[in-house]
């Protein structure tokens, strides 16, 4: 995917998301500066399905997450992690 369609993409789910981070449900900043990009609250693409675990990089496999969730998320499956950090437990 070239870079104008990746920051196409992102556009698109940040629109579909409401601004708001899968898993926390803040909002995130969607930046292209590299300073900005290194925040907890920037908005990175998240997949859902880990390619670790056999996901792949498709579009339905994708979601937008902030920086720190992305990071912090480890081997957890997506859905608990979504709970777990709502607090929904």
């Amino acid at each position: 995917m070239d870079t104008r369609a990746v920051r196409y993409f992102r556009w698109l789910l940040f629109w579909q998301q409401q601004g708001r981070c899968c898993y926390c449900g803040e909002h995130v900043v969607l930046t292209y500066r590299p300073y900005d990009a290194a925040r907890p609250y920037a908005a990175t693409l998240e997949h859902l399905q880990r390619r670790a675990d056999g996901g792949t990089g498709h579009w339905s496999n994708l979601a937008m997450a902030c920086r720190r969730c992305n990071h912090s998320r480890g081997d957890r499956d997506w859905l608990f992690y979504a709970s777990w950090r709502r607090k929904e437990f």
